[in-house]
């Protein structure tokens, strides 16, 4: 039971936004009467599962991080998702069995969600969340026409948070290092690089990222019917 080992939680907040337009990332903006990072926060805690929660912030955010999450141990993130992912797990007081990954930025994470993340990573080592695709998938490789129609079955879409035992994913980003790896947008994917076994959790619909404005506005009318 993942009850019976430490655990942590890293949340990525380090993005500036970019594809959202505007001078406030994406995880500042007010959503509701707080910032959309305090959601994911906010539901972390309360699912009292942790011994540590580490904020991955960039350097230029970190004083309003802090305005909103005084109590917060906040880590200055890197220059890519990847570098800010390993600085975030190098960042705990104490090394955890257990490190959940989520992005600030998919503010409408479940406690279910978290909670079955850690039971899977804690009977197989690693889990990734996932729900379905609605809709067809198309391989198409050069862009311009499509080189096959995978059976839509056998594809999952990938969300976070994504659970690992602390060792291997230390392993996984030392590895990448290694190789000269460094624009990794996914830690499972370096996970599964060294032949580690990853469950798949059931994701949510809701469990949704926020990128761009129409997102933003998915957000505001799901929080109001909720």
């Amino acid at each position: 039971m993942f009850q019976e080992k430490s655990v942590g939680a890293v949340l990525l907040m380090g993005g500036t936004g970019s594809r959202l337009g505007g001078s406030i990332p994406k995880q500042f903006l007010l959503l509701g009467e707080k910032p959309v990072f305090m959601y994911a926060l906010e539901t972390l805690v309360a699912s009292g599962c942790f011994d540590e929660i580490l904020l991955v912030c960039h350097a230029d955010w970190v004083a309003v991080a802090r305005e909103w999450a005084p109590l917060a141990q906040i880590v200055v993130g890197g220059a890519s998702r990847q570098e800010s992912s390993w600085l975030g797990i190098q960042g705990f007081e104490k090394q955890p069995d257990l490190i959940l990954i989520h992005d600030a930025v998919r503010p409408f994470v479940s406690e279910r969600i978290v909670r079955n993340n850690l039971q899977a990573a804690s009977d197989l080592g690693a889990a990734d969340t996932c729900i379905p695709s609605a809709d067809t998938l198309v391989h198409a490789p050069e862009g311009g026409t499509i080189a096959a129609i995978p059976r839509r079955a056998d594809y999952l879409r990938g969300q976070t948070p994504q659970t690992f035992r602390s060792d291997w994913l230390h392993q996984a980003h030392l590895a990448a290092c290694a190789t000269g790896l460094s624009e990794s947008t996914d830690d499972c994917k370096l996970v599964l690089e060294l032949g580690h076994p990853i469950a798949v959790v059931p994701g949510e619909e809701a469990n949704f990222k926020i990128t761009t404005s129409f997102d933003f506005w998915l957000a505001e009318q799901f929080l109001l019917n909720t």
